[in-house]
């Protein structure tokens, strides 16, 4: 009674391999079933995540708000404080800046959310 079994020292070549694929982590690691789409991706986001993105659309649509009003106050302040000729440089640098601002806030934000 022979039996050719492999000591531990000698694991076969195909025990070896299939020992490498098994790199799947234990059950308690992966995602719950809930939290995966149905091509297999994990489409589970967190609350922080929620709140960036939320935190984006306040930041948004309250520098739209502020940007038109802001727009209309300064105009009223060009047209009484500054002579005719000078009015739409200064509108223009007004412009500019609200647009920088607005611009540097929202990417400061979308940059934290990729």
């Amino acid at each position: 009674m022979t039996e050719d079994t492999p000591t531990d020292s000698t694991v076969s070549t195909n025990q070896r391999q299939d020992d490498a694929d098994d790199t799947r982590p234990p059950e308690a690691d992966r995602p719950s079933s809930d939290a995966i789409d149905a091509d297999g991706t994990d489409a589970g986001r967190s609350a922080v995540e929620y709140l960036e993105w939320g935190a984006l659309t306040v930041l948004a649509l309250v520098a739209l708000v502020a940007t038109f009003r802001l727009y209309f106050s300064v105009s009223a302040a060009v047209d009484t404080f500054v002579t005719r000729r000078y009015r739409p440089l200064f509108m223009a640098g007004f412009n500019l800046v609200v647009l920088l601002s607005c611009g540097i806030g929202i990417s400061a934000v979308a940059r934290r959310l990729s």
